[in-house]
């Protein structure tokens, strides 16, 4: 290996090396990062075919999107009743 690519792989393994000290978690961001990239993009995929097919790109998503719970539901429900009858 020569020289200049000894330094190069010395200076990346210094970044590697400093980044993991300053936040451990991003150790293992790889398949995170992987399975985050994949859900979007079956999430566009889904858009585009809508788009393309229906005339709008409206999706209504499936499980592992945000779903407020009954409680949060009511809550709101119960906030939407009191400026109603604030007004």
């Amino acid at each position: 290996m020569s020289e200049t690519a000894q330094k190069l792989f010395d200076g990346l393994r210094a970044i590697k090396e400093s980044a993991q000290a300053i936040a451990p978690g991003l150790k293992n961001i790889g398949p995170d990062f992987a399975a985050e990239m994949a859900r979007l993009g079956k999430q566009g995929a889904a858009e585009s075919a809508s788009a393309l097919f229906n005339g709008h790109g409206f999706v209504p998503y499936g499980p592992g999107q945000y779903t407020p719970s009954r409680d949060e539901q009511s809550q709101e429900q119960e906030q939407g009743k009191e400026r109603q009858m604030e007004r």
